[in-house]
């Protein structure tokens, strides 16, 4: 008797140990996050954030108002939006170490991943922008299914009722005793509308209106090339979070015009660099999962190293441009394949302490002074602009809330300078015809819009109507001028811009 009380005293023990142990760890992951994130929350409104703050919205109960904010529909007060944020993007660093930990029974790593994880500066359009939350609760719901493999389906359905992601996350159980729950993506689509029906309305609708660009829809084996080149941009990104933004300049245009496509077709450094690591990390998947069939119903033959980096490649594919269903690139779409390159990475420095102290302090350091760039809507634009002084589409869009506000000088500016970074931009070439207008310069407009019109790709039924009213009122002013009359009247009200 004595000796099974010894025996369950030494069990009780190393359980207590092992909880102790796990409590620590998830307690330093909490502290962490809100020792760096707490300044966020008395950062504003970015982007869409503020058209949801503004939208008028009706409360079935105090229940209904706290899931549309919870879910990023509906927006009160933008500090309780930024505290669910810090939680959100705190609860899925946990989820990490939970997750991960247990499905590869290393917590070092995944404490260590769910570290690098939580300060990566590329994941601030989950952590910091209220209305990149979404793609953080989608991550959790992934995560969930390596916690709870029996089950994964239902998390599976879950993830796609926040975000568009995770469609191919599945495929991750390839190779472990858990081979079959990859099945459940088909299985899922099939018995399930959401994700056909997001599939549907990201390809062809866009505010019940069909959308233009065809070539971003378009399949062909040309695309793996603008597809390997986003590959690698992001893969450089997630690790060396080099530029930092609300846009990305690069491949922007994609797509959009026949310049712009022209460069993403091109087979430069970019792509070769890609093809050779997106060769490599398929070739190296591909074999971890035939060979595993020898240890398959214990357990698994991943160099957790190589599956952090199929997690990556598997989850970040479905955004490089490939099929373009949204904009070309953003940072949020890292946020779930971010996991799995922080996971790699983990593993790759875990016995390297001077290592994990560069990485850290490095993310760390990058964070603290990236983070204002959600501070608010002018400060989005702004320090976007510092990171990435080319990026046409920002002083495209500064120029357009300066010509909302009347302030035509300062709209030209913004709209010249996008022209020196992209001179074949129908937006901005139209936008300059429109404010050289309004600015009495009818030949220079004139001259603006038919550059526009050379340079219009297949978008035009929707731009027509604001081609031909300000072709109507640049003619007006022409044959005014042509009668020898030196005053003419406008209706100022109908010069429209586009962004």
């Amino acid at each position: 008797m004595q000796h099974f009380q010894n025996l369950a005293i030494i069990i009780l023990s190393g359980w207590e140990t092992i909880f102790m142990q796990h409590f620590q760890n998830l307690a330093i992951i909490v502290l962490l996050n809100f020792l760096v994130y707490y300044k966020t929350l008395f950062f504003g409104y970015v982007g869409d954030d503020i058209e949801r703050a503004e939208r008028a919205q009706e409360f079935k109960n105090i229940f209904h108002r706290w899931w549309l904010q919870f879910i990023g529909l509906k927006h009160r007060n933008p500090m309780v939006a930024h505290f669910i944020s810090i939680i959100t993007h705190t609860a899925c660093a946990m989820m990490i170490y939970l997750s991960l930990g247990s499905f590869f029974g290393d917590y070092p790593s995944a404490f260590l991943a769910a570290l690098l994880f939580s300060i990566n500066p590329i994941n601030m359009q989950g952590s910091v922008w209220i209305s990149g939350r979404n793609y953080a609760v989608s991550a959790i719901f992934a995560l969930s299914m390596f916690l709870f493999p029996l089950i994964s389906w239902m998390p599976y359905i879950a993830t796609s009722h926040f975000a568009v992601n995770a469609w191919f996350a599945p495929l991750l159980f390839l190779g472990t005793k858990y081979w079959y729950m990859a099945g459940i993506i088909p299985i899922t689509w099939l018995l399930t509308t959401n994700n056909r029906q997001t599939l549907h309305r990201k390809l062809w609708e866009t505010g019940d209106l069909k959308t233009t660009n065809s070539e971003m829809r378009a399949i062909k084996i040309q695309k793996i090339i603008p597809f390997l080149k986003t590959y690698i941009y992001y893969f450089g990104l997630c690790v060396f979070p080099f530029r930092l933004g609300i846009e990305h300049d690069f491949l922007r245009g994609f797509g959009t015009n026949k310049t712009d496509n022209a460069k993403g077709y091109k087979m430069d450094w970019i792509f070769f660099t890609g093809l050779a690591v997106f060769g490599s990390v398929c070739l190296l998947s591909v074999h971890s999962i035939l060979t595993s069939y020898h240890s398959i119903l214990i357990s698994h033959n991943w160099n957790p190293i190589i599956w952090g980096l199929f997690w990556f490649t598997i989850n970040i594919a479905m955004w490089c441009n490939f099929v373009t269903y949204q904009q070309q690139l953003a940072e949020r779409y890292c946020y779930l394949a971010n996991i799995g390159m922080m996971f790699a990475i983990a593993n790759l420095i875990i016995n390297y302490p001077v290592l994990i102290a560069v990485f850290l302090i490095a993310y760390l350091i990058r964070l603290w002074y990236s983070m204002e760039i959600y501070l608010d809507d002018y400060w989005a634009v702004e320090h976007t602009l510092i990171e990435q002084k080319g990026m046409y589409y920002l002083w495209l869009m500064r120029g357009v809330k300066k010509f909302m506000i009347k302030d035509h000088i300062g709209a030209l500016y913004d709209f010249n300078m996008a022209y020196r970074f992209k001179p074949y931009d129908l937006k901005i070439l139209f936008n300059l015809a429109t404010t050289t207008f309004l600015l009495g310069d009818a030949d220079k407009a004139r001259e603006y819009l038919t550059k526009a019109r050379e340079n219009v790709y297949d978008e035009l039924d929707t731009t027509k109507p604001a081609f031909d009213n300000l072709e109507a009122m640049i003619k007006t002013v022409e044959e005014t001028k042509a009668r020898g009359e030196t005053r003419v009247q406008i209706d100022m009200n109908k010069v429209m811009i586009v962004k």
